[in-house]
């Protein structure tokens, strides 16, 4: 922390992450760098005249010992690209988060997010009463801070005592909406997470919605929508979903509803997969109702020793997987992903599969 809190300073004073990126390739000294940021140094680093003249006022009003002092008491880590306990998956974006502010610990169970629109009918209750709390057996639900759907798919998955992460799109403790407070303080006690990629104070606003629809689509491995008109801030977490290859699920309903629209179009299209009950994404995998808990071990069938027994020499890519497999990319995909819920096998950054 002694060193990382000079990055936290930096992102303050407006560092943001493509600066923190281009200025820091590899791992340096964030104290150096923060100490002698001067009018010269701002402008090699290609910083506008009124950039850098608000870099160096922050800079001379910042309350360093203050900030100190509440991440301390908050316990937020701070987790730097080039860290260990950094997402592989997040590292895949073309332009990554530099560091990511974290209350709790992100798990290594496979990830599943729910989105929908954020004015939603009622209709959305009973499918998240229906679905997360055999799901949260399988999956960390994953879902972004907001009113109604997503309170409600972390205080089931809570209740149920399995894993979740919110992903924020203020400052780690600015809590918007004020009525989650006691919703936070529960994930937070239970040592699950809250993430933000937002510097320290940062309010929520409307440029923040795509960048944190972002960081949740490339967590999750899987994305549920369960309610989107034509015009939805959830189409930009979906179409990003369809742009990565990942497995898309949607809801169906009244053709004649105005939120329903979208999810029926995705089906109609062949773009994501209807669900009818939690079954219909564990069928998906393969996977047995009785089979998972935390620190289970499950028996491979036949074809994930094979793709088992190739790993165990050495990491592949799909593509070599599948030429060494000889599966057709439905199978040996479905395959990969059974065997990621399972544990058995992890993704690494450069999208090699490995024995986990």
């Amino acid at each position: 922390m002694k060193e990382k809190i000079y990055l936290v300073f930096l992102h303050k004073i407006w560092f943001n992450h493509k600066k923190l990126h281009s200025i820091f390739k590899e791992k340096q000294n964030y104290k150096e760098v923060f100490e002698k940021i001067n009018y010269t140094f701002l402008i090699k680093q290609w910083f506008k005249e009124k950039q850098t003249n608000l870099i160096l006022e922050n800079k001379k009003k910042l309350n360093k010992e203050k900030i100190h002092k509440i991440l301390n008491n908050l316990n937020v880590d701070i987790i730097d690209f080039f860290d260990i306990n950094y997402p592989n998956d997040l590292k895949n974006i073309s332009n990554p988060p530099f560091l990511l502010y974290l209350r709790g610990k992100i798990d290594n169970k496979p990830k599943i997010a729910f989105v929908w629109t954020r004015n939603t009918t009622y209709y959305w209750e009973k499918v998240i009463f229906m679905l997360i709390p055999e799901l949260s057996k399988y999956f960390t639900i994953i879902s972004w801070w907001a009113a109604w759907c997503d309170s409600l798919s972390h205080k089931e998955t809570i209740k149920n005592n399995w894993n979740t992460i919110s992903v924020i799109w203020t400052w780690i403790d600015l809590n918007y909406p004020t009525y989650n407070r006691e919703l936070y303080n529960k994930i937070v006690e239970k040592w699950w997470a809250v993430i933000s990629i937002f510097p320290i104070w940062e309010p929520w606003n409307a440029y923040n919605f795509p960048i944190r629809n972002e960081i949740v689509a490339w967590l999750s491995k899987w994305i549920v929508i369960i309610e989107a008109a034509k015009k939805s801030w959830s189409l930009i977490t979906a179409k990003l979903w369809l742009e990565l290859w990942k497995d898309l699920f949607a809801i169906p309903w009244e053709i004649t509803k105005k939120y329903s629209e979208w999810t029926n179009s995705l089906i109609l299209n062949w773009e994501a997969k209807p669900v009818l009950s939690y079954n219909d994404i564990l069928n998906e995998y393969n996977i047995s109702e009785n089979l998972v808990t935390n620190n289970t071990s499950i028996n491979l069938d036949n074809n994930e020793k094979i793709i088992y027994n190739l790993l165990i020499e050495k990491s592949f890519i799909f593509d070599e997987l599948l030429v060494k497999t000889n599966f057709d990319i439905w199978l040996l995909n479905q395959k990969l992903s059974i065997m990621e819920i399972k544990q058995i096998i992890k993704k690494n950054i450069d999208w090699s599969y490995q024995i986990n």
